[in-house]
């Protein structure tokens, strides 16, 4: 059983509470950079796992060339906020009103998105009159079976449509989101990005078009060297969860943010939180039992979410008495840092320090 950290409750916090231990943080932040120089690899945090300004600032200190998106609207955050460099790795299908919100980004920042078909492409021509100096990556599917071409031959066809209506095709992108099968898959997953990405370049310098950016993202690749990567986009491990240290790709004494929640009823056998499923979200990956991890009770497991409790069996474990407030570590903090509209930011004595805004909680268009 992983070793999470023994979070101390701040004393004067209301629960639900989202906590950061800003020391925890700052390490991760600075071992996942530190880790990506090494190799001669540009670092593009997801802003997705945080959504705040503050945390990007940090990231950007610490030498990120720029960050990622997954919508329009967190880029917009962003883009207001004082950054200057934003990818939106998401294929979007850009209605007039969208490209006008990226063509007013356009005058703030350097923006690119991605685009995942011909079909994307050709509706991008359509659009090219109010998106000049849009940048573009082609998005490949390493074996996540999610969005990208598959065949790299496919990204000719697709550059040509673009590099003829003036788009300013820059690379190529991928997520290797197959490596969330289990730690054992995490190598492999890696491999595929690799190679997929590698495979596309070379189709496209065939064809005459020479890219510099192959992109890569995913927090358990991240720290796998892989051959011709250019670019990383983890995110997760700003933070760390219970399904990065389930993959190894996290170490469960790093965790820097956790759930303080109350207990409102108590018994041998179970007892509730004040916490359900909107605050944690009722993501329950393979790779973990439950929605949650308990440092100060580890026998326990959070076996249901309600919208607003959370049914934690004791397992024969100790279990706490009703009014005791307690730390959970989520599975899956992405989806926690969208749903709370601020991080109470703590010393790893639990003494709070600070509290930031959650920027672009619930920015999912």
């Amino acid at each position: 059983m992983p070793r999470f950290p023994d979070f101390s409750i701040p004393a004067m916090v209301e629960t639900p509470a989202v906590c950061i231990d800003i020391e925890r943080m700052e390490a991760n932040i600075r071992r996942m950079s530190t880790g990506l120089a090494s190799q001669g690899v540009a670092f593009r945090p997801h802003v997705k796992s945080h959504k705040s300004l503050q945390v990007a600032r940090r990231q950007i200190e610490a030498g990120a060339v720029g960050l990622t998106t997954a919508t329009i609207g967190e880029a917009e955050v962003f883009v207001n906020g004082g950054f200057d460099n934003v990818f939106i790795a998401y294929p979007l299908w850009l209605t007039a009103a969208k490209a006008a919100r990226i063509a007013a980004m356009l005058k703030k920042a350097r923006v690119a998105i991605g685009v995942s078909s011909l079909d994307v492409a050709q509706h991008l021509v359509t659009l090219a009159a109010v998106l000049e100096g849009l940048e573009l990556l082609i998005e490949v599917d390493s074996g996540e079976k999610r969005t990208g071409i598959v065949d790299p031959h496919d990204a000719v066809a697709i550059a040509d449509v673009l590099t003829a209506a003036g788009y300013a095709l820059t690379g190529v992108f991928t997520h290797g989101g197959h490596s969330y099968a289990g730690i054992d898959a995490v190598a492999e997953a890696a491999e595929d990005e690799s190679r997929t990405l590698s495979a596309t370049v070379a189709a496209l310098h065939d064809a005459g078009y020479d890219l510099t950016t192959l992109s890569a993202g995913s927090t358990p690749t991240a720290s796998t060297p892989m051959a011709g990567i250019t670019e990383e986009r983890p995110g997760t491990f700003v933070f760390g969860d219970r399904q990065q240290v389930a993959l190894g790709a996290h170490p469960a004494e790093s965790v820097a943010l956790y759930v303080v929640a109350t207990v409102v009823q108590s018994s041998p056998e179970q007892f509730i939180l004040d916490a359900g499923g909107k605050v944690f979200t009722k993501d329950s990956p393979k790779t973990v039992e439950g929605f949650g991890a308990l440092p100060h009770y580890p026998q326990a497991v959070v076996e249901k979410l309600y919208d607003h409790h959370a049914v934690v069996a004791t397992r024969g474990g100790a279990y706490p008495a009703v009014g005791e407030r307690v730390a959970v570590i989520p599975n899956h903090v992405c989806p926690v840092s969208n749903l709370t509209n601020e991080f109470i930011i703590v010393d790893p004595a639990g003494v709070e320090i600070d509290r930031w805004p959650v920027d672009a909680a619930i920015r999912n268009r």
